[in-house]
């Protein structure tokens, strides 16, 4: 029996209206839907995509992965929920795996991926829109031009001040939990009022705030900050 190919689906920030065609015909394809759970995301995955596609005759398979720095805990639940993964694709069929944004930046998929992969199966990736972008065409405005670089980090990630210190357009993800030290060192540099937020970009409370330097309102999970110079 040929085995299943496991697909990796982008599904964007949270507008239905922003999945790709390629994205919608993988998951018309897959018979098994793989669903990521988190205690920041739940299935929100999974909700984006049943606003585009009629999932009611697929498997759901929930992934829940633990939210830990623990990296011993951490190897564990990736190798638990590739097997999940791999019962299906013995059985020949193929299963797509939902994740939030882009597939390649800060994604669950990739820890399976790496798995699954090196264990002889076939994979495939299709992006999806990021939530960076989402959020900047929501404010109307370009993160790059010209040679001006452009810098990604985590919410919480460290040596803050030093990262925001770099040259040309910052984007602090997720960093609802980091807010105070985020607003705390804009002021510091003089950056709070090049600085805009949106929180659940897409989604039905979706939440904006175009500077900074008037208050920064409480701001959940998935919170974006974009630091443009």
């Amino acid at each position: 029996m040929k085995k299943g190919t496991f697909y990796g689906v982008g599904v964007g920030p949270g507008d239905p209206e922003l999945l790709t065609l390629k994205a919608i015909r993988a998951m018309e394809h897959c018979p098994v839907i793989a669903a990521p759970e988190t205690r920041g995301e739940k299935t929100l995955a999974l909700d984006i995509a049943r606003g585009a596609v009629d999932l009611s005759s697929k498997t759901i398979l929930t992934l829940e992965f633990l939210m830990t720095r623990d990296k011993q805990k951490l190897e564990e639940s990736h190798r638990a929920q590739a097997r999940a993964v791999m019962e299906y694709l013995d059985q020949g069929q193929d299963v797509a795996m939902l994740n939030l944004g882009d597939v390649s930046i800060y994604s669950t998929f990739s820890y399976l991926l790496e798995i699954i992969k090196g264990a002889g199966y076939e994979t495939e990736v299709i992006p999806g829109v990021p939530s960076f972008c989402a959020v900047a065409a929501l404010l109307q405005q370009s993160l790059t031009v010209m040679r001006q670089p452009l810098h990604i980090i985590p919410g919480g990630h460290g040596n803050l001040e030093e990262h925001l210190s770099l040259p040309g357009t910052k984007v602090l993800m997720k960093s609802g939990k980091s807010l105070p030290e985020v607003r705390e060192t804009l002021d510091k540099l003089g950056l709070s009022h090049k600085a805009s937020l949106v929180q659940n970009c897409g989604l039905p409370d979706e939440k904006v705030c175009r500077d900074l330097a008037e208050g920064i309102p409480e701001a959940g999970y998935f919170t974006t900050i974009v630091i443009k110079e």
